[in-house]
């Protein structure tokens, strides 16, 4: 994956904090210093990457190894693990057991933002399960942050409506075998938006209403996929390069 920061791995272990001044120390949130000192065994004197999943990364040492308060001393910034390119997806979600395995794929692959997409053939019911769900998806992107170097985790965006969804480059995925491969018609832009339709797909209307708004159609492969497949396949495949 094309990354930002030079490191090879996510490099030492790390722990999310809100808050990340220039220097000092920090004293993480309980939950944090249970995971950093019982959970990882990190002990006083190993260094330490605190990041705050709005994009800043310090290096520091554990300084205080109480798991309810642990406290790290702020050494300087630490390089970015965040993919060069800009991912979004709007995704017509599957029910919320794949879901959550899906937003956890996409966190760890360094996606800037998910939301549920709102079409013709969408559960009705998604859209609040979705809204309720999504203290826990952020806590699953900050998990993943913990595993992949990136100090900014992944947004979870409301749900957004179909017509909304076409704003600005987007792609539209299709399972059609006549459509272009993604791996080339999602080549060049810096900042995508990926849409994925319901079990079942997009219908013919909204496929023709992303060609008029200027959308792109694509596939991710000569196979049909389950929803939460497609997004994170596709995800895969324009963050690769």
């Amino acid at each position: 994956m094309a990354t930002a920061g030079a490191s090879r791995g996510s490099g030492p272990e790390r722990a999310w904090a809100p808050a990340l001044p220039k220097g000092g120390e920090v004293v993480l949130d309980a939950e944090e210093s249970s995971h950093l000192v019982r959970s990882r065994r990190v002990a006083v004197g190993d260094a330490v990457v605190l990041f705050d999943g709005r994009g800043t990364c310090r290096a520091g040492v554990l300084v205080g190894g109480d798991p309810r308060a642990a406290r790290v001393a702020l050494e300087g910034d630490y390089p970015d693990r965040t993919p060069a390119r800009t991912v979004r997806l709007a995704v017509s979600l599957p029910e919320m057991g794949r879901a959550d395995r899906m937003v956890q794929a996409l966190a760890e692959l360094g996606v800037a933002e998910v939301g549920h997409l709102v079409c013709a053939r969408s559960e009705p019911k998604r859209a609040g399960q979705a809204e309720r769900r999504a203290a826990r998806w952020e806590k699953l992107a900050r998990e993943a942050c913990k595993v992949n170097g990136c100090a900014r985790a992944l947004r979870i965006a409301p749900p957004v409506l179909f017509d909304a969804a076409l704003a600005g480059t987007a792609l539209l995925l299709d399972p059609d075998p006549a459509a272009p491969s993604l791996a080339t018609a999602g080549s060049g832009s810096e900042d995508l938006t990926l849409l994925i339709g319901p079990e079942g797909g997009f219908t013919e209307s909204e496929v023709e209403a992303a060609r008029a708004a200027g959308a792109g159609v694509a596939r991710v492969g000569q196979a049909a996929l389950r929803v939460e497949t497609a997004a994170i396949a596709a995800a895969a495949v324009v963050l690769g390069g």
